[in-house]
C-alpha cells in the first residue's frame, strides 16, 4: 500500500481539536462518473476515520458549526495494466547455452483502489489537508473489506496532523 498527503503550509492545525462530517454524506463523487460503493463499505469507511481521528484525540461533535475542522473523503478504483518485457534467459532458470534472440512479455491486469481523506479548516471553509491510500485489490480484500479500509484508513491518517509525532514531525 501506498500513502501519502499534502496540507496547506499556513494552516494552524495546532487549533484544531473537534471535527464533524462536512455533510450527512461525507462521501464526494466526481460529478464526471458515478462511483459504486457498497453502503456497508461507506459506513466501515466512516467508523474508521472516526476511530482513527479519536485515537488521536480528536473529539467528534454532531454540528459542523461547533466543529473546529470538516472531514469528507473520496474512494475510487480503477482497472490496471502492467507489461513486462525481457529477453527469455531472464526469465526462468539461468542457461548459459540460451541464444540471445526475442523477448517475452507477460501481461498483468489488476484493479487499484484509491481512498482520499480531505480536511476542511471550519472556520475558514477551505481545504488545509489531503490524505491519500491506493493498493492493488486482492480477492482477500474483497472478501473482507473491513481489514483493507482500516488498514488504508490508518495509513492515510498516520500523516495528520502535519507536524504531530505520528506524522513524523513534531
Amino acid at each position: 500500500m501506498q500513502a501519502g498527503s499534502d496540507s496547506y503550509p499556513s494552516a494552524d492545525f495546532a487549533r484544531f481539536h473537534t471535527f464533524a462530517w462536512i455533510a450527512d454524506s461525507p462521501l464526494i463523487t466526481p460529478t464526471s462518473r458515478r462511483v459504486e460503493v457498497s453502503p456497508l463499505s461507506l459506513r466501515r469507511i466512516e467508523e474508521a476515520i472516526e476511530a482513527q481521528l479519536g485515537a488521536k484525540g480528536f473529539t467528534e461533535v454532531a454540528s459542523r458549526d461547533d466543529a473546529d475542522f470538516a472531514v469528507s473523503f473520496t474512494v475510487g478504483a480503477r482497472d490496471m495494466i502492467d507489461v513486462d518485457s525481457y529477453p527469455p534467459y531472464y526469465r526462468g532458470p539461468w542457461n548459459w547455452r540460451t541464444p540471445y534472440y526475442g523477448r517475452n512479455v507477460d501481461v498483468y491486469m489488476y484493479t487499484e483502489g484509491i481512498l482520499a481523506i480531505d480536511v476542511f479548516d471550519n472556520e475558514t471553509r477551505q481545504p488545509v489537508w489531503h490524505g491519500w491510500a491506493k493498493k492493488r485489490i486482492t480477492g482477500t480484500d474483497i472478501k473482507d473489506p473491513a481489514s483493507a479500509i482500516d488498514a488504508a484508513v490508518a495509513a492515510i491518517l498516520a500523516h495528520f496532523p502535519p507536524g504531530s509525532a505520528a506524522a513524523g514531525g513534531r
